[in-house]
Order: structure tokens, then sequence, then C-alpha cells
């Protein structure tokens, strides 16, 4: 009897599995831009992706689920690209990049994305900006009061300037928010 070698994909089951989330999620971001989120069944995405259900429901509990990820890996490198430059600024002894306008030139750059998530599911926008502002139930009162508050504002506004198009740049709308928290005379 001959034997043979067992049949291996080249891919591990970490790369097949994140090549179907890359897929899954492309799907579901082309659909957004024809139709809302509700009117998008699973089957569609499935078909749409080239996937079975099976694949979508081992990697996801819901399509909103889908922009979720999404979001977590974009903020996750936001995150580690603002780190960057902020010890880069801090070790050349120049003031470091302003939070607020790396957070809103990071909603600008992926403005395609968070446009359909505005349109769509506007809590995954509140989520971002709520860890972004480190709000955790371990926080003092007076401590989350006032993370709740800015988180709160900067929702607010960012939904905002989501919702008329994005026509500031980063720098513009970062300014007019520190300049509504100035005392009027």
């Amino acid at each position: 009897m001959k034997q043979t070698a067992p049949s291996v994909s080249p891919m591990s089951n970490e790369a097949r599995n994140s090549y179907v989330i890359g897929q899954i999620t492309d799907a579901l971001l082309g659909l957004l831009r024809s139709k809302p989120i509700e009117e998008v069944s699973i089957s569609e995405l499935c078909s749409a992706a080239g996937v079975g259900r099976a694949s979508f429901y081992r990697n996801f509990a819901s399509k909103e689920a889908v922009l979720q990820r999404q979001d977590e890996v974009l903020l996750r490198q936001w995150q580690k690209d603002y780190d960057a430059a902020k010890a880069q600024d801090e070790a050349a002894g120049r003031e470091p990049v302003n939070l607020m306008v790396s957070l809103l030139l990071f909603y600008k750059e992926h403005r395609d994305f968070y446009t359909l998530v505005y349109r769509n599911d506007s809590r995954i926008l509140l989520d971002t900006i709520l860890k972004v502002c480190g709000l955790t139930p371990e926080d003092a009162n007076a401590v989350a009061y006032a993370k709740a508050f800015i988180a709160y504002g900067i929702y607010g506004a960012v939904s905002e300037w989501i919702g008329r198009g994005m026509t500031e740049s980063a720098e513009e709308l970062a300014a007019l928010m520190a300049q509504s928290q100035q005392p009027q005379a």
C-alpha cells in the first residue's frame, strides 16, 4: 500500500481565521454602503464574503460585532501610533502631539468606516471615545464624572462632525471644542 503525505492547507488556522474575518469585514462594509445594517442578512453577508455561516458565527455574535471588532483593531493601531509619537516628542524635548487632534485625525483618516459606523451603530463610536478617555468602574466618583463629561462631549462633537460631512479639519474642530470650554465674557 502506497502512503501519501497528508493534505495540509498552506495557511495556518490563525491565518485562515484572519482571512475569514477580513472577508466578512470587507463584505459588510461594502453592503453598508448601499443599505442599513438592519437590512443585511447573515446569509447575504456570508455570500458576499464567500464564507459559510458557521465561519461567521465562529467569529462574531452579530453584524454589529463585526464593526466593533474593526473599530477595536483601528483603535489599537491609533493608540500604538499615538503613544510612539508622544514618546518621540517627549524624548526630543518637544510638546507632545495633542491627543484630541490625534484622535480627530484618526477619525478623518478612517472617515469611510466611521461614517458607516455613525449611520448604523453610533454606540461603537461612543465606546471608542469612552476607551480613549479611560473611564473605568474603579475610578473615584469625581474622576468618573469628569471623564464621562469629557467623553460624552467629545462624542457629541464628533457625531455632529461626522453627520455634517467632516468639513472642518481635525485641528479646526479641536480648536472649536477648546474654544467652547473657555468662559464667555
